[in-house]
């Protein structure tokens, strides 16, 4: 497995949806509905209903996030890269070669190469 930069992960994690595995998704919507909908427990039948909603009992998507969601990032976007290297969109500066912000992105935020 290859080890990749913080930046090069967090453009995959939130640029590459579409290789997730339906595991992933549902770790995803568990993490979003405990951080979003833990601290108003018990507040109203509306918000007990979203928060289930979000939540999941599959042992396989809570393993995932048994290390933290930081560790859960790192690793999807690993798993991603490593299957799917050749597949990926990814937008690298033509200057440095480190990753673009976003996919559309057309300067560089590490040595301000711009390719417009």
């Amino acid at each position: 497995m290859k080890e990749l930069y913080p930046e090069l992960i967090d453009y995959i994690f939130q640029h590459c949806w579409k290789y997730y595995s339906e595991i992933e998704k549902e770790a995803i919507d568990h993490h979003i509905g405990a951080v979003k909908f833990d601290k108003f427990a018990f507040q109203s039948q509306k918000l007990d209903d979203a928060k289930t909603r979000f939540s999941t009992e599959n042992p396989e998507a809570l393993k995932l996030l048994e290390n933290g969601y930081s560790e859960f990032i790192k690793t999807t976007a690993t798993r991603i890269f490593n299957e799917h290297e050749n597949e990926l969109e990814l937008n690298f500066c033509p200057g440095c070669g480190k990753i673009a912000r976003t996919p559309k992105a057309k300067q560089c935020r590490f040595c301000r190469n711009d390719w417009h």
